[in-house]
């Protein structure tokens, strides 16, 4: 008896994450009356100390604890947040990005452990149709009109009816009581994609050669049901969303389901709407752009199993699908992928971990792939895809760069000569035009002409944007703001002038030289969520503008076929910040805003203004030769020690008191190197730099010191991070916060 007694309660002991800040699961005993509903995923309140803390079970408990175990007494929602199938993901993630797992899912999962949302109810309307002519003669022409359209129409619901018959209510109402239609509520889905005008059906298209080999290549892989990673490298406009939509036709065929991840919230739309045109109603779109009750509703849908396909952002790779046969990450050079805060994921790298788990295909596409991918895809890691020509009749664009050196005139210190002719040529045959400055604002720098005092944000280390049109001056990193000052808070001169130029400043510049001209501007501050975002690109496209400005929101993946001009503004901006990448960052931008030109009938022209027209990355830009590009970035990575030739981790320590977070970054820093320097083998394969602030001392109120880890090998950078936690004891007063960021994007 007692061995039985102690079998039951061995099935109702459980793993759970808990949302804490600990690097371990929790052992915890389900109550007897909620056996039966506990399942993985399933969310809960569990007992810690005092406190009741949210936390999801993971599956039966794998080692009994040998302390008391507490009871969960409350399971939050009958409907698990994800399956069996994505607990092996989920721990891997938090492992690797070196973050507690329960917090991890908090952020991961919508609503965090709330119930998936409660569906909306909507009258529906279905007709019961009486014998021809039966009951025509009792009706009214409005009564009458309304069936008709019902009996045409079949169950509709109620709302979708009122817009044809305003306050029809009262009308079904009295047909349901002649018994001549059925009133009933029933469950609404919030649909993202409703109301979106789906794109025009195209004739059957015949691939070209290159992209059927690339088709062919991924079928295969799909069939072979083993883990399959691709890299399919295509010039703009080659067909590369083509090859996957055919791909993913071949997995749906074969009863497997299809993520495809995007960088921008702008572009799920469209690429949504093309697989809901192809694949009808069993897909969906997954982004934080989506209101918090639509969001819970496709996680819902996607549970229940009513989705086959999920198209979103970077959070989607951890959408609960079962069944994946493949995965597709467009535009995978993006550091969009990046989560920034938080769970510092990169979810290019758990989309690939997720296709080995799942034995589905993954294809990394893109125009202008990241070094490391490619280097991979070389080094025969990656099936390497390549898509060298355009499918559209027109070549890829010609580009130019025009030297800003000898432009000292003041009319041209903006917009060349070169640059403001081409914009009229474009006007006067009425096609359209681009032109991108990756940084937003009227000017970049407030500063005193007198005492030379700048303008800078009270809680971080950056100058603030002036912002024109807001009279503000903006910092856009923690938001703070302040009127635009007439004189200097210093010296109270009057000789405050600008430095530098933004979006805001460039857009009013060409409506200055160009004032017939239907310009609009696209950044953060005017389209601040992804929303506003399809809208500006869809009035765009419809030729409601003839110059779009924008930041590099208008560089990715978009096509517009009337635009034959593309021109770039100020393009040395991003060449040299303090960041190893800076060349791959800026060649990746330039090419893939020149890639939008010139993808309809007329050839396309880019004209791009820079200071150093002889530097590498302008020349490789100039004839769009990536491989090119590659040799000479691959050689200087080689020669500094940057990926992809080692793995990097980040250690950022940060605090209210500068002087305690630099004495304790100095303190581990020192520890740490002791310590690796008595592992002989760690020491030969591990740096360890620093520590030093970086490029952004002061973020939000907080001083900011870093310690840099370089490794040759995942294996000794695992090691390394392992001793550096166990070295971290924080300290009371005053507070500090430590993070770790694997694979960092950004080291400023």
């Amino acid at each position: 008896m007692g061995q039985t007694r102690q079998n039951q309660d061995q099935g109702r002991l459980w793993e759970v994450a808990v949302a804490a800040p600990l690097f371990q699961t929790l052992t915890y005993r389900v109550a007897p009356e909620l056996a039966e509903s506990a399942r993985v995923g399933s969310p809960v309140l569990a007992p810690m100390g005092r406190r009741m803390v949210p936390g999801y079970l993971l599956g039966p408990a794998r080692e009994v604890p040998p302390v008391a175990i507490k009871e969960i007494r409350r399971i939050l929602d009958d409907v698990p947040h994800f399956g069996p199938e994505l607990t092996p993901l989920l721990r891997w993630a938090a492992d690797y990005y070196q973050y507690p797992l329960g917090e991890a899912l908090s952020q991961i999962i919508p609503g965090g452990t709330r119930p998936l949302g409660t569906l909306q109810e909507a009258w529906a309307a279905a007709v019961e149709l009486p014998q021809e002519g039966e009951s025509a003669q009792r009706l009214g022409p409005k009564a009458g009109a309304l069936l008709e359209c019902l009996r045409e129409a079949g169950p509709s619901s109620v709302k979708e009816l009122a817009i044809l018959f305003p306050r029809c209510m009262p009308v079904l109402k009295r047909l349901a009581a002649q018994g001549l239609v059925l009133l009933e509520k029933r469950p609404v889905w919030r649909d993202p994609l409703a109301g979106e005008v789906l794109p025009p059906e195209e004739p059957a298209l015949t691939l070209a050669p290159d992209q059927k080999k690339a088709q062919t290549a991924l079928i295969k892989g799909i069939k072979s049901g083993k883990f399959s990673p691709f890299l399919l490298h295509g010039v703009t406009a080659s067909g590369k969303t083509e090859v996957y939509l055919t791909a993913a036709a071949e997995a749906l065929t074969r009863g497997r389901q299809v993520l495809v991840l995007l960088p921008e919230i702008a572009l799920t739309h469209p690429v949504g709407l093309a697989f809901r045109r192809r694949f009808g109603e069993r897909v969906t779109v997954l982004h934080s752009g989506l209101t918090p009750a639509a969001r819970l509703d496709q996680w819902r849908r996607i549970m229940l199993g009513q989705v086959d396909v999920v198209v979103g952002a970077r959070s989607a790779v951890f959408a609960p699908l079962p069944r994946l046969g493949l995965i597709v990450v467009d535009e995978e050079h993006d550091p969009s992928y990046k989560q920034e805060g938080g769970f510092l994921y990169q979810a290019r790298d758990v989309a690939l971990y997720r296709g080995k788990l799942a034995d589905a295909a993954v294809v990394l596409v893109s125009a202008t792939p990241q070094v490391s991918t490619f280097y991979r895809a070389q080094e025969g890691q990656y099936r390497y895809l390549n898509l060298a020509r355009r499918v559209t009749p027109q070549a890829l664009p010609e580009v130019a760069l025009i030297d800003m050196r000898p432009r000292r005139d003041r009319d041209e210190r903006i917009i060349s000569r070169p640059l403001v002719q081409a914009l009229g040529e474009v006007l006067t045959r009425g096609e359209q035009a681009l032109l991108f400055l990756n940084r937003r604002g009227y000017s970049r720098v407030l500063f005193c002409l007198f005492c030379g005092h700048v303008f800078q944000c009270r809680s971080c280390s950056v100058a603030l944007t002036h912002h024109a049109d807001q009279a503000r001056l903006v910092c856009h990193y923690c938001g703070y703001a302040q009127e635009t000052p007439e004189r200097c808070p210093q010296c109270t001169s009057v000789a405050v002038k600008h430095y530098g130029v933004g979006t805001e400043r460039l857009e009013a510049e060409v409506k200055r030289l160009l004032p017939g001209a239907r310009t609009a501007r696209l950044d953060r501050d005017t389209a601040p969520h992804g929303g506003r975002a399809v809208e500006v690109f869809n009035r765009f496209a419809a030729g409601d503008m003839d110059i779009l400005v924008g930041t590099q929101m208008i560089t990715k993946g978009h096509h517009f076929p009337r635009v034959t001009l593309v021109g770039a503004v100020d393009a040395d901006l991003s060449l040299f910040f303090p960041e190893y990448h800076a060349g791959e960052r800026t060649f990746q931008l330039l090419a893939q805003v020149a890639g939008r030109a010139g993808r309809g009938e007329a050839r396309g022209r880019v004209l791009i203004q820079t200071r150093h027209p002889e530097h590498y990355v302008f020349q490789a830009v100039k004839t769009l030769d990536y491989a090119g590009f590659y040799e000479q970035e691959m050689e200087a990575r080689r020669h500094s020690g940057y990926p992809p030739f080692t793995r990097l981790a980040l250690a950022r320590l940060s605090g209210t008191s500068e002087d305690a977070v630099k004495r304790e970054a100095k303190r581990i820093a020192a520890t740490l190197q002791d310590e690796v320097s008595r592992d002989k083998d760690l020491a030969a394969r591990v740096r360890i730099l620093g520590p030093a602030p970086p490029g952004l001392a002061r973020l939000k109120g907080r001083y900011r010191w870093q310690i840099l880890l370089k490794s040759y090998g995942r294996g000794p950078l695992a090691q390394t991070l392992e001793r550096l936690r166990r070295l971290w004891s924080p300290p009371r007063r005053p507070r500090l916060d430590l993070s770790v960021d694997i694979d960092p994007g950004s080291l400023f």
